[in-house]
Formats: structure tokens, C-alpha cells, sequence
């Protein structure tokens, strides 16, 4: 009977270690601000990482809603001074075209509202062909303009060309940081003043650049949530995946981190 007891307390502790319920939920105070990337089926390679499949995307937003969370874009949730109680932003880095076929349908299902991080010169994301051979096709410009026709979506920069900016020298951060606003309010006729940082790569003399460009806000991929007094320019999210279940997501959404 004692080997039952204590295989079963190994059982215990390994569910304990690979999912964290016993962790203190955060406080609904603070705002949840998620990071998506595509809204797909899975292919069978490294990407499917970053792939949520849509329903699980309806599963995840339609939980959010009955349990009475608001979304906002990034912008504004940055403007708040005091936070709303339950107050949450949905954001896409990259901008993929499955954004609007896929995903753009359940957030007006559900009036939620998202920021989705533009790369504007690129048809493709090839900068992701080590990771997959099912290289997807980014938003194009009559799609963003019938997302942001909706009213529900805010559209920011992700640079040009999807660069590591710390590797990158002041004259191309300043480059890419400049073009890229330009180029997003040429093809949706509306100022850009929000920024992801690509890979979530930044140090302080981006983040001064990004202020110089006429940037108002900037998200990071550093995991955490949004409180009233922070840094604007370093916002931090939390990532939701597509090789993770709903339990991992709801231990996100309310201890913010799934695992040790």
C-alpha cells in the first residue's frame, strides 16, 4: 500500500511542476495583454508553435467574454489612467492573412477588439523557412482595410523587414522604425503610434528611437501584465500557443505562466 501512496505523490508532484495551479492568481486589476501570431490549423513543423488553430482561438475568446472581460487595442488600454477591472488586449504579431480569414470572424462574433502588428512590405513571412515549409501570405491592403473599417482593430508597426533590431545598426533601427509608420498610415490613412518589438529584441536606445519616431506605446514578448504606471514602451504579454491545451491557457490568463 505505501508504494501506492508514493506513486501516486510522484504523479501529484509532476502535474504540480508541469502545470502550476497551485500558483497565486494574479489580480484582475491588471490588465491581460495576449500575443498571437497565426490563426491556423497545424502543418506538422516547428511553427505550429505559433499556430492556434481556430477553434481553440473561439474556445479561448469566447471563455474570455462569458466570464466578462473587455478588450481594448493597445492603445487604448495605454490611455487609462486607472485601469478597468477585467480589462484585456488581444494582439497579433506579423500580420497574417489568416488574421482576417480566420480569426477577424470570431472577434466580430464576439465584439472583441485586437492590434495586429504589421511587417507592410512583405507578402510573406520568409523570414520563418527554417522553421516551415508552409510559408503563409500576410494581410493585404484591402483586408486591412475592411479589419479596420470594422472599428474593432488597431494596426501597428513590426518594422519593415522583421529584423533583430540589437543587431542592427542606429541608422537602420531609425530606418526601419520610420518607413514603417509611414508605410502603415499610407495604406490605412490613419497616424501608427504602436510598436512590436520583432523577436522582442530592444534595449534603451531603441526604446529612444522608437519615442523619436512618434511611437505612443510598444510591446514586448516578456511575459507578464500590464498595471497601472508602466513603462508604455515595454509592455509585457502573455503568448499563447498552439501546441498548449485550454487548461494551459487559462493558467496563463490567470497565474501567468503555465510551468516552472
Amino acid at each position: 500500500m505505501i508504494w501506492a501512496y508514493f506513486f501516486i505523490a510522484i504523479i501529484i508532484t509532476a502535474i504540480s511542476l508541469r502545470y502550476n495551479w497551485w500558483r497565486k492568481s494574479e489580480s484582475f486589476k491588471h490588465a491581460r495583454v495576449l500575443m498571437y501570431h497565426s490563426i491556423n490549423t497545424h502543418k506538422g513543423d516547428k511553427f505550429d508553435k505559433w499556430r492556434v488553430k481556430p477553434d481553440e482561438f473561439e474556445k479561448q475568446v469566447a471563455w474570455m467574454a462569458k466570464n466578462g472581460f473587455t478588450s481594448y487595442t493597445i492603445s487604448e488600454l495605454t490611455k487609462f489612467e486607472i485601469l478597468p477591472l477585467k480589462s484585456i488586449a488581444i494582439t497579433f504579431d506579423d500580420g497574417y492573412g489568416d488574421n482576417f480569414t480566420n480569426a477577424f470572424e470570431i472577434l466580430k462574433k464576439y465584439n472583441f477588439k485586437a492590434t495586429i502588428y504589421l511587417v507592410p512590405n512583405q507578402k510573406t513571412n520568409h523570414w520563418e523557412h527554417k522553421n516551415t515549409k508552409h510559408i503563409s501570405n500576410m494581410l493585404n491592403q484591402e483586408q486591412i482595410l475592411a479589419m479596420q473599417k470594422s472599428g474593432l482593430i488597431e494596426f501597428g508597426s513590426h518594422t519593415m523587414s522583421h529584423l533583430n533590431l540589437e543587431r542592427a545598426s542606429i541608422e537602420v533601427v531609425k530606418d526601419e522604425l520610420v518607413r514603417s509608420k509611414q508605410a502603415i498610415k499610407s495604406i490605412t490613412g490613419e497616424e501608427c503610434t504602436t510598436f512590436a518589438y520583432p523577436y522582442g529584441k530592444y534595449n534603451d536606445d531603441i526604446v529612444r528611437l522608437a519615442k523619436d519616431a512618434g511611437y505612443e506605446n510598444a510591446v514586448i514578448v516578456k511575459r507578464g501584465v500590464y498595471k497601472n504606471g508602466d513603462d508604455k514602451f515595454q509592455i509585457k504579454r502573455i503568448g499563447v500557443l498552439g501546441r498548449e491545451s485550454f487548461f494551459d491557457f487559462w493558467l496563463k490568463f490567470n497565474k501567468i505562466r503555465n510551468k516552472l
